[in-house]
């Protein structure tokens, strides 16, 4: 079946790392670091069914500590994706993030993504030094 490229879009808050300094709240607080829209378009035949394809880099500073870090993804104001990262090397100083979610069936209109991190351990800190990329693809058919 064909597929049509239903809208695209990408948050590029810092393309390098110590291009920002985020500090990593403690839960159950959560910082966004980026966020992104798709536009989903009744109109186009091949809107339904779709898919949104979200991905993130998320560059993180480490010190001295051993963070869980909690990534989650928004949508309408919805939790629709969370996944931990654990630290619990001495060696690690930095440490970089990768995630990709499938949103499947999302409704017509546009669809506002929020990408939020939050620290799981309050005994330790991180801090998002970069790269914060976030890109999300709209996919009918």
């Amino acid at each position: 079946m064909v597929k049509t490229l239903l809208d695209y879009n990408a948050d590029v808050v810092t393309p390098i790392t110590n291009g920002v300094s985020i500090p990593v709240p403690i839960s159950p607080a959560g910082v966004q670091i980026a966020g992104v829209a798709v536009f989903i378009d009744p109109a186009v035949p091949a809107h339904f069914p779709n898919k949104v394809e979200l991905k993130a880099t998320i560059g993180v500073d480490i010190p001295l500590d051993f963070p869980n870090i909690l990534v989650r993804i928004w949508r309408a104001g919805k939790e629709i994706f969370y996944a931990r990262a654990e630290y619990a090397e001495v060696i690690v100083d930095d440490g970089i993030i990768s995630l990709h979610m499938v949103d499947i069936n999302v409704p017509a209109g546009v669809q506002n993504y929020q990408l939020i991190v939050e620290n799981q351990d309050n005994n330790s800190t991180a801090v998002v030094v970069g790269p914060v990329i976030f890109s999300a693809m709209a996919i009918g058919g």
